[in-house]
């Protein structure tokens, strides 16, 4: 990973993201860690892709699977 986006990451560590799948999922949760494979640890996760939201609570996501990434403002 480049060291701009290690910047952007670093800056959303413990702050909300939503993020894009490849399979059209949305997801939003807390940022606890990554790595240079953009490998997401994330907490509090709620698929948000349907009306009805999911619970998924802590996840480890795979950044091969990863359209989008972006800092989620409330």
């Amino acid at each position: 990973m480049s060291s701009e986006i290690d910047k952007i990451l670093d800056g959303c560590i413990n702050k909300v993201v939503l993020i894009k799948l490849k399979n059209h999922t949305t997801i939003r949760g807390n940022l606890q860690a990554f790595d240079q494979h953009m490998n997401l640890v994330l907490t509090e996760v709620e698929d948000i892709t349907e009306k009805e939201v999911k619970n998924l609570n802590k996840i480890i996501l795979r950044g091969d699977n990863i359209l989008i990434v972006s800092p989620h403002e409330k």
